[in-house]
Order: structure tokens, then sequence, then C-alpha cells
């Protein structure tokens, strides 16, 4: 589309000009007009039903590449099939007007229905679980809304979400052919600030927010407070919101299907007796209505009386989680330096018994200099036993051999038996440490996966968004870069020389958040360590006291073995599962 995607000016054709220029419709009534147009109510002849047939202005019509990009959508946007989607019959050109006929949905919107109320848990989750089902059957067939809000999901007879106005929407991949940007407040970050990184999530941060809206009547705000801090919902909403509305994409639920299945199993857990008031209802609707927009009834909402309550416990809430903050900081200090008094205490320890062992090298020498020097004297012996003398100095001689090879022979370590003795304190926290480092494990290498997932398909997206003929030229180089199925980290040595800008951004950003993965892992596994380190300073300690003596070099040599490097520890931790 052009960039002027709006007639101010439009005046939309009388009915008698439509009827005339689309005659195998009926034209019934006028709905409205907005900014891409005007829509009228009319009836197919041929089959028999009613239908929107929406008007475009005559200066998109004379755009080349507005018409272009419209009829690609229509014909994307006909494959859709599916309840909670608004249908689309047909698309053509009139009089230099472009038209497509949709279905019709009597009733109001989504917005109308709920602006400015609380929308009870499980009427709003059931709303948002169909419209994610509606978003999925698009996403599968690569069609992106692009402007999901209460304004574009229309409310049938029976209450179920229609997602409408595919006005914005594009094939995936294709997210700088014009300059429309959906709408403040419902936008994901990556919309304005990164367009390359558009995908299904997109979709999916605006639903989030929705969520929010029914929830709490309101929009996230900065700084954000969590849905259950302002209405009694369900805490596990506040996850999904999070997850849907996480700044970076790859963090967020990675299909609609997935977001539904989330807040499906609080309702399967919630469920309660149906209520003979539901929060939205359907109104005595018409369908020869003058004004099928506003057919529906006001919904049936939750209010909360005006009072201070709400005021104090929020502020109760604040002061509470800025105590919680406080005590997790000192704590946070108190763990470290614990630690380093662990390590200090550790080293301490070690040089204690090196000095031992070395002053105990320095006797053994002394006495056996002591004992040549002894035997020495014999030769001074008188003539008479000088034949005894030699002898007996043979056989000390012999002696002090023997002693000397077995001071050098002798183990500077207890027996094996006595060393390795066996330590149920040890194992049980050693198993504890396994469990602990294959969890940070599992998550780092989880992430690392979900990056270099998330970096092919970023890449895939933007050869689909490419024209053909330049599609041919960078397929092979392309596939080079995203041939990473069945790797989990991307390659840091690709040559950057004539790299397209677009693709050394998709490069470079995922290689940071590679590095920052590996930064978060590291510093994870270190503080790990120094807890298994101080436990084990503690078993040390508590072995001590009971007189376990036999057991205490088995913890020694694991102090020892905890005291490597951060990934050397991981490796030794999980050598042992």
């Amino acid at each position: 589309m052009s960039a002027d995607i709006s007639d101010s000016n439009f005046t939309p054709p009388e009915l008698n000009e439509i009827a005339a220029l689309l005659p195998q419709f009926e034209i019934l009534s006028f709905i409205a007009k907005g900014g891409m147009g005007a829509v009228y109510l009319a009836k197919q002849k041929s089959l028999d039903r009613e239908v929107a047939i929406k008007i475009l202005p005559r200066s998109f019509g004379q755009d080349d590449s507005f018409r272009s990009s419209f009829e690609a959508e229509a014909k994307s946007m006909a494959k859709l099939n599916h309840p909670n989607l608004t249908g689309i019959y047909d698309f053509g050109q009139i009089d230099g007007m472009l038209y497509i006929v949709m279905e019709m949905v009597h009733g109001q919107s989504l917005y109308h229905a709920s602006y400015g109320k609380t929308i009870d848990q499980a009427e709003a989750g059931r709303i948002i679980c169909e419209i994610c089902y509606g978003l999925d059957n698009a996403h599968q067939q690569d069609v992106l809304h692009r402007d999901i809000k209460p304004a574009n999901i229309l409310l049938n007879d029976q209450l179920s979400p229609k997602i409408s106005d595919f006005g914005l929407a594009r094939p995936v991949g294709d997210h700088e052919s014009d300059t429309a940007f959906g709408t403040p407040g419902y936008t994901a970050p990556e919309v304005l600030h990164n367009p390359s990184a558009v995908d299904e999530s997109t979709d999916l941060y605006s639903v989030g927010v929705m969520l929010y809206e029914l929830l709490t009547s309101k929009l996230p705000e900065k700084p954000y407070m969590p849905a259950t801090t302002l209405v009694g919902c369900d805490s596990r909403f506040d996850d999904i919101v999070r997850k849907a509305m996480n700044a970076d994409p790859i963090l967020r639920f990675r299909t609609a299907k997935s977001m539904a299945q989330a807040i499906e199993t609080i309702l399967d857990e919630n469920k309660s007796p149906i209520s003979n008031s539901p929060l939205i209802t359907p109104g005595g609707t018409s369908s020869k209505s003058e004004n099928p927009a506003k057919a529906a009834s006001p919904p049936v909402v939750t209010t909360q009386p005006k009072s201070s309550t709400p005021r104090n416990i929020l502020i109760i809430l604040i002061l509470l989680a800025a105590i919680y903050g406080s005590w997790t900081f000192y704590q946070s200090k108190k763990i470290t330096r614990e630690t380093e008094n662990a390590q200090i205490t550790a080293e301490n320890e070690r040089k204690k018994d090196d000095a031992t062992e070395k002053k105990k090298r320095q006797r053994e020498q002394i006495q056996l200099e002591s004992k040549k020097q002894r035997n020495g004297g014999f030769k001074k012996r008188t003539a008479a036993n000088k034949i005894d003398g030699i002898n007996k100095i043979n056989k000390i001689n012999k002696i002090n051999e023997k002693i000397e090879d077995k001071v050098k022979t002798r183990p500077k370590k207890m027996p094996r038996s006595v060393v390795y003795a066996e330590c149920p304190e040890l194992d049980l926290m050693r198993d504890k440490c396994i469990s602990l480092t294959k969890n940070i494990k599992t998550k780092a290498d989880q992430q690392f996966i979900d990056n270099s997932k998330s970096y092919s398909l970023a890449l895939r997206t933007f050869h689909r968004g490419l024209p053909r003929s330049k599609q041919e030229k960078f397929a092979r180089y392309l596939n080079k870069m995203t041939d990473l199925e069945d790797e989990k980290y991307i390659p840091s040595n690709f040559s950057r020389a004539n790299m397209p800008d677009k693709v050394l951004k998709i490069y470079e950003s995922r290689l940071r958040l590679q590095d920052n993965i590996e930064s978060n892992f590291l510093k994870e596994t270190s503080k790990l360590r120094g807890f298994y380190q101080k436990n084990l300073l503690k078993i040390k300690e508590e072995l001590t006291e009971k007189g376990l003596k036999n057991q205490i070099p088995t913890v020694d040599l694991e102090i020892d073995a905890s005291r490597a490097s951060e990934q050397d520890f991981v490796d030794h931790i999980l050598s042992g599962s």
C-alpha cells in the first residue's frame, strides 16, 4: 500500500449508485463510514444471504501499488475459514472504486461492549481463547493481522468474537511495504523499532493487552501494575499477560493456540455453575435493523463501589513490595558475604594443612641426617672393635635405607579406604546440587535453541519478503546462515562482508542475545557453586563435631573439585548424575 491509507474527503456513494454498479446484490442500507471507506448492508441474490460490502475511495483504486497490494491481501484473506474470523467472499473494482464483500456480523464490537468496564475472568478468558483460535488459523495461512484491538473484534448474536478489519494485514515477512503500524497502546515494540522482527507473536502482544483491558477495564501503564493488584482475578492471568506482552518476541507465546491452551487450563480449574445473568448478553437484534452495529445490548459487568479501601490496599501492597525487595537485597548480600567467607576459610584450611605436611617432612629429614651422623661415629672405634663396628654400621645403614625408602614412598594422604569413606550428608547435598545444575543447564540450553530457531525464522521471513528476483540471488547465501535446525548455537564466524544491512542487524542482535544467555548461565552457576561450597564446609564442621573424621577427607576432596571454573564445575557435578 501507499503511505496515504485514508481519505478524509471521501463521500460514500448513494445506495442506488451502488445498486446500479453491483446488480448481483440488493443494497439494503448504509452502515458506516471509516478512514478506509464506507460499509453497506446488502443481500447476495444468488445465495440469498446477507453480506457487508466495503467500498474504498477512488484515490486508492488509482494507486497501482495500493491496488496490487489490496488484491494480494484479499486473496490471502479469502483462504481463511474459521468461525472466529470474518469471512471474505469476493472483491473487485467498480467505477474506479475498489470493493470487498465480507460476512455480515450482526452485533456490536468488543470495544462498545466492554469499554470502561471490568469483565469477569471466565467471560474474558472465553473471549480471548476464541480470538486466539481465530488468529491461529490466520497465522497458519501466513497472514498477520497487525491491528488487533477491541474495535476490530465483533460479537455476533451468540456472543462469539469474530476478528474483522484486516486492513493492515500482510503476508508473514512483508512488514515494510507501508507506514501502517496498528493502534497505539496495542502495538508491540518491534513494529516501530525493529520491523524485521515482526512475526506471529506481534499479534499475540496485542491479544495480551486486550486480556489485561478486559480484566481491569484499563490499558497497561508504566509502571506496570499486575491485574491482580487491581481486580480479584486468578494470579495465573498475570503470568499469561506478562508472557504475551514480553518486550522480546522470542519470550512470548510462540503460537496463538498455546496461549489459548494456557487460558483454558485456568478456566477448566475454575469452572463454576452457569450463571443466570451472563456478563455480556445479546440484545433483541433484527437482521433488517437499520444500524446492525448497535444491535447488541450493553454488557452486564461487575463494578466496584468507590471507596478508599482499594487505594489503601494498593499502598499496603507497594510498601510490602518495597520491604520484600529490601529483604531480598539484604539476603543476597548476606549469602554473598557468607560464600566469600566460606571460600576464605576453605583456602586457609588448605594452607594450614600444607604447612603441617611441610613441617612433618622437615622433621623426618632432620631425624634422617642425625642418624647418618651418629652412624659415622662408629668408624672412630678401636681396632679391636673395628670388625664388630663395621658389621653394626652395615646393619644400621640397611635399616636407615629401609626407613628412607619408606619415607620417600609414604603417601601424603590417608589410605584410600579412609579417604573415600562414604558420607551420606555429602551424597544428599550432591544430589540436590545435581538437580539444581540440571535445571540451570536445561533452561540455558532451551534459550539457546529458541534463539537459534528465532534467528532462522527471522532470516527466512526476510527472504520471503524480498521480490522474487532478489530471492534467487540471496537464497544460497541465506541457506548457509539458516541451516541451524540441529545446532544449539549461532556461529559467530559468518563473514559480514557484503551482508545486507537487515540481515546484519538480525545476525548481530541474535549473537548479542546468545552472549547474554551465556553470561546469565555463568552467573547462576557461580551462585550455585558458592551455595554448594558453603554447605560442604557446614557438613565438614558437623562431621568434626560428631567425631566422624574418616568421612572428612571425602568432603575435602569435593571442596577442592568445586573450586573449578563455572563450566568445569557443571561438568564435575553432572558427571555424577
